[in-house]
């Protein structure tokens, strides 16, 4: 029998809903055959670095230190937050925390220790890309993007950057508004063609930018993002077809997840223009008050994390009709309540750390009307002075950005099988590393028993579900959790009308 060989495929932004026969019939065979995980959840805020991170690590967000699309490190840019799209501010802020880019060892590092290889192919953003095996450069596993440095560094380590660039070449330009197909389509030649058959890896993570990128342009459910969803579905089965012809198929186990799912944005929210204007903040550019934003949820670092101000930010937020829901500091381990009035604790979201978390996090009030093309989920987002929203976002804990698509296929797990019980982006790892029989009792995530073969009756799972519900004078808000084996699910919160 072959090795043992692990595949994760992260459709970046694919919703639940939108696998069909009809429209994506590898994805609907994979879903059919295998495990369905009705209950899934990406980390909050529900963006693509938080849950690249926490996939790859088995953490929740507080214990990774990925806190945004947007973060604040005062050490990588002392008065404003950088976007982690670009690997290189990545870079910045791994030279900055002597090598704590991530605060805990990834999947591909587990892997190196024990002699194995990961190896993570995306078309995504350098950053997400980055943070799917960020010590590939130092020989931990591969790593390939096309766009690093375009035409001269397309992957890591050197000598499988050469092989790529000589067999392939540079990968196609991303054109703006376009699709990315065209970088999809190179990107996946490189896993099928070279990566599967010449590499051996024992774990491959192969992330496809589609259909993300164009949900946000032209919004999700448009014919444009249904298309793009075709096209990776095809990647997809093409994919399995190689595994097939290298006589794979019956030694691999098969995951696929997306990072978040997707809603409609109904209207932009210059939330420092209003912050300024209430006297909250000195000026856009000040750093007494530094707004992270991760598009449909904003973070706001207080300078001197002072808690009067902190207050004070939680009750403008609360006064206006943007606001949604609103996190701070716990007052006590176990406490759902935050220190300002009318909050929900950073820590029960896993989303407090010390040393780059906010003080104090909040989401935009969402619905679940449906869009022209029968898509439910609306929502606001942050926008900077005089701009426009996406067309399409995610970020919030609306139920329709936190819930996001996750199968699992392979000899090791149950056939035609649904699990209702929770489960997320943060079990992926742990589960991972259990197929490979490597132990995975440190991590945030668990193990999904109730999918392998073996494992308990998934109907049979013990869950707890919890609302918890805050107010401050007029202002109320509701916060939905789910609780499994010690682990703590967040399934939703709303401002309550």
């Amino acid at each position: 029998m072959p090795p043992r060989l692990v595949v994760l495929f992260v459709v970046d932004g694919l919703r639940p809903d939108a696998i069909s026969a009809e429209e994506t019939p590898a994805l609907a065979r994979l879903r059919a055959e295998g495990v369905d995980f009705t209950n899934s959840h990406a980390v909050f805020p529900t963006v693509t670095r938080v849950n690249a991170a926490s996939l790859v690590t088995g953490a929740q967000p507080g214990t990774h230190g990925i806190a945004g699309n947007q973060m604040y490190v005062p050490a990588v840019e002392p008065a404003r937050a950088f976007s982690t799209d670009d690997y290189r501010r990545l870079a910045r802020l791994d030279a900055a925390t002597s090598g704590r880019l991530l605060l805990v060892r990834t999947l591909g590092e587990r892997l190196h220790e024990r002699g194995l290889r990961l190896a993570a192919v995306s078309s995504g953003s350098t950053g997400s890309a980055w943070l799917l095996n960020p010590r590939a450069a130092a020989g931990a596993g591969v790593l390939v993007n096309g766009y690093f440095e375009p035409g001269a560094t397309v992957a890591y380590p050197a000598d499988v950057n050469r092989t790529i660039l000589g067999k392939f070449g540079a990968a196609p330009p991303k054109a703006g508004a376009e699709r990315y197909d065209a970088a999809v389509a190179w990107t996946q030649r490189v896993l099928r063609e070279y990566v599967l058959p010449e590499l051996a890896p024992t774990v491959v993570i192969d992330w496809l930018t589609e259909p993300d990128h164009t949900q946000h342009v032209v919004g999700v459910g448009t014919p444009s993002a249904r298309e793009a969803i075709r096209n990776a579905d095809r990647e997809v089965g093409r994919v399995l077809e190689t595994l097939d012809a290298l006589g794979l198929t019956g030694a691999t186990d098969v995951l696929v997840a997306s990072d978040h799912g997707f809603t409609v944005n109904t209207a932009g929210v210059d939330v420092v223009g209003e912050l300024v204007a209430a006297g909250l903040k000195a000026s856009r550019d000040s750093n007494d008050v530094v707004l992270a934003s991760s598009g449909q949820a904003v973070g706001l670092h207080v300078n001197g994390r002072d808690r009067e101000r902190v207050a004070a930010l939680a009750r403008f937020v609360q006064s206006r009709d943007w606001g949604g829901v609103v996190f701070t500091a716990g007052r006590a381990p176990g406490d759902a309540r935050g220190v300002a009035d009318g909050t929900f604790s950073l820590d029960i979201i896993h989303a407090a750390n010390a040393e780059r978390g906010p003080d104090l996090l909040a989401t935009f009030p969402w619905t679940s009307a449906v869009n022209a093309f029968g898509v439910p989920g609306a929502d606001r987002a942050n926008v900077a002075a005089g701009g426009v929203p996406y067309a399409s976002d995610h970020g919030s804990m609306s139920p329709w950005n936190v819930r996001n698509t996750l199968l699992a296929w392979g000899p090791d797990f149950k056939a035609g099988a649904t699990v209702r019980a929770p489960a997320g982006n943060v079990d992926v790892t742990p589960t991972i590393l259990a197929l490979l029989g490597l132990p995975a009792e440190d991590l945030d995530g668990r193990v999904l028993m109730e999918a392998l073969r073996d494992g308990p009756d998934a109907e049979q799972v013990t869950v707890e579900t919890l609302t918890h519900t805050v107010s401050a004078g007029d202002y109320r808000a509701a916060l939905q959790i789910s609780l499994i084996a010690g682990r703590r699910y967040v399934d939703k919160s709303w401002r309550i009308r």
